[in-house]
């Protein structure tokens, strides 16, 4: 019981990681960059930290030059 104790910040720490990378990709996908290489930075350098900095220092949003619900743009 012991052991599965220890193991409960071990599991954490790993959906820290895994959300922090779903989120990054997710993030950069809509802001125009290029989500995996985004995401795999995020995951593999300093997890938190490395999401912190991609916060602060991410791009402003992609819009489109017209909208992509309307129908009539050809």
């Amino acid at each position: 019981m012991e052991a599965l104790i220890g193991l409960v910040p071990f599991f954490l720490w790993i959906s820290l990681i895994g959300w922090s990378g779903a989120y990054a990709y997710h993030d950069a996908k809509k802001r125009g960059k290029p989500p995996l290489l985004v995401c795999a930075l995020v995951m593999l350098l300093f997890c938190p930290l490395s999401l912190l900095v991609w916060i602060a220092l991410r791009p402003a949003i992609v819009r489109p030059p017209f909208n992509l619900d309307d129908y009539r743009v050809r």
